[in-house]
């Protein structure tokens, strides 16, 4: 218990002491005040409606996006600092400490997410696909965060690898360019699914929850992969 508030006060040191965290930790909350008071301006004097499902989706993965790159790059400076062999062998252990790692970004997604497709989004979705985007963007913040961490050696090629990991939120493009089964090719990136209830009938029931649980499967084989490649760099 005594690891993890530490951990807990060492995080809240760290978002304090450094702007570009703390300018993550809201950004997802400047992004929905941007969604909902200037993209209805854009939508009707550039008369954007057509793209109101790109768009709704685009925005909803910025903010996985943004809550896991915050998560990865301070994971990278608790490796670097030799942090995470530290709460190895307290009671907190690593599992412990992934867990943790890996439910805040979660946790902090979900209620943004939830405030934008509540009050912000350009398109109201089905309670079944709400229910479904939710876990799917909630479950793409750790991806994000693993991916950095496991992936990059240090800080400086985190942020490299950040902004190729950036790329996965234009996976919405690819859907409404792409015509008809071709951009289930994007399936095997694990944003694809969430982007990809946006441009599901409502009224098509079976194949939200189609799409929502194959999303689910490879997103958590995704989390299951970049564990274990995580746990083995660490080790």
């Amino acid at each position: 218990m005594s690891a993890l508030y530490y951990l807990i006060k060492s995080d809240m040191k760290q978002i304090y002491r450094d702007p570009m965290l703390l300018i993550s930790l809201v950004g997802p909350f400047l992004l929905i005040l941007f969604v909902r008071f200037m993209i209805p301006f854009a939508v009707v004097e550039y008369d954007l409606s057509a793209y109101n499902e790109l768009l709704a989706s685009f925005f909803i993965l910025l903010i996985p996006l943004i809550v896991g790159i915050m998560a990865g790059f301070m994971m990278l400076d608790e490796r670097d600092e030799s942090m995470i062999d530290f709460f190895a062998v307290t009671p907190l252990r690593k599992q412990g400490y992934l867990c943790y790692r890996l439910l805040l970004p979660g946790v902090l997604t979900v209620l943004y997410g939830v405030l934008y497709l509540e009050w912000a989004s350009p398109v109201s979705l089905s309670v079944s696909a709400t229910s479904l985007v939710i876990p799917l963007i909630a479950m793409g913040a750790p991806i994000i965060s693993l991916c950095l961490v496991a992936m990059a050696a240090n800080k400086i090629e985190g942020l490299a690898l950040s902004k190729g990991v950036g790329l996965l939120v234009f996976i919405p493009i690819v859907i409404y360019f792409v015509p008809g089964p071709l951009h289930f090719v994007g399936g095997i990136l694990p944003t694809f699914w969430a982007a990809k209830l946006f441009f599901v009938e409502a009224s098509n029931l079976s194949v939200v929850l189609l799409i929502g649980c194959l999303g689910v499967l490879i997103n958590v084989l995704c989390i299951l992969f970049l564990t274990k490649r995580f746990l083995r760099k660490t080790d």
